[in-house]
Formats: C-alpha cells, sequence, structure tokens
C-alpha cells in the first residue's frame, strides 16, 4: 500500500467521517433493526462485556472493522432483524446477527468512504476486546464513533495499515 493511502486517505475521509457514519449507521439500523442511532461521546468502559466484532480487509485500503455493542443492544437487534419474538432467539443466532451487522455497516460505510476503491473484506470473526480501543493503528490513522440506542452503546472503528507487512 503507498504511503498517500495509508495516511492522506484517511485524513480526507476523516473530514466526512462522522458525517458518512452517522448517514450510513442511521440507514442500516432503520432499515434493517428498526433503531435509531443518536451520535454520542466515547466513553468505553462499556466495551469489556461487550459484543464485538472485527473485520479485515485490503486492497486500494487496507485495514480492520471494528464493531462493538452492549450486551442489551445484542440481544435486541436479533429479533428486529429476524422479525421474531425475543424469546424465540437463540444464542447462535444472535452471534450470526451481530456479524452480519458488521458486515453490512463495514461494507456500507468502506463503499461511502472511498467509492471508487478496489477492496475485499475478510469474513467477520467474534472478538472480546480486553482493555481500552486501541484508537490508532500503524500510520496513526483511525476513524472511530460511538452512538446511543435505545437498548445500550454501539461503537465503531477503523483503523488503516501503513506499509509495514502484516
Amino acid at each position: 500500500m503507498s504511503e498517500e493511502l495509508s495516511t492522506s486517505g484517511a485524513v480526507a475521509a476523516g473530514s466526512d467521517f462522522s458525517g458518512t457514519l452517522r448517514r450510513v449507521s442511521a440507514e442500516v439500523l432503520e432499515t434493517m433493526f428498526f433503531d435509531e442511532p443518536v451520535a454520542a461521546p466515547c466513553e468505553h468502559g462499556w466495551i469489556a462485556p461487550a459484543a464485538s466484532v472485527r473485520m479485515a480487509f485490503e486492497g486500494s485500503h487496507c485495514g480492520e472493522f471494528l464493531l462493538s455493542v452492549s450486551p442489551p443492544v445484542a440481544r435486541a437487534i436479533a429479533p428486529a432483524f429476524l422479525g421474531i419474538e425475543a424469546e424465540e432467539v437463540t444464542e447462535t443466532q444472535s452471534g450470526q446477527v451481530l456479524l452480519e451487522l458488521a458486515n453490512i455497516l463495514c461494507g456500507s460505510v468502506l463503499s461511502q468512504l472511498w467509492p471508487d476503491s478496489d477492496l475485499r473484506l475478510g469474513a467477520p470473526e467474534a472478538i472480546q476486546v480486553e482493555g481500552p480501543i486501541q484508537m490508532e493503528g500503524p500510520t496513526g490513522d483511525a476513524l472511530h464513533e460511538c452512538f446511543v440506542l435505545t437498548e445500550g452503546m454501539l461503537s465503531v472503528s477503523i483503523r488503516l495499515c501503513g506499509d509495514e507487512p502484516d
């Protein structure tokens, strides 16, 4: 990846990142999950017990997408997405819906930030975030936003890679 993409690409995207992330998150969460996110100050004390998903991406830009949702949000989004009662949702279904939410948000956000890019998304993987969120990638660039939903908190981060090989 060129130095130009790893640094100036993030800066250019960062100038409109909040607006793009708010708009895309609102569209996805309202349309598919029947919830409305409101941008919130980032206080990450809730992240440790959160359900989190990481997705790598590569191509004209490389990095990773990280989604975290507080436990009440994780429990609430599956029934809305699947169109069934909360007591009918299995733990497996809840986890699959969270992976799908990450996939939808990642693809939507990246395609809005870099519409002419050539990106390949990795498979979403459930992870446990330990400690504070690392807000900087190797180049120091990170894009991040926290949201309040009816049921709790949602956090989205995009970290870009530098020239160094993984």
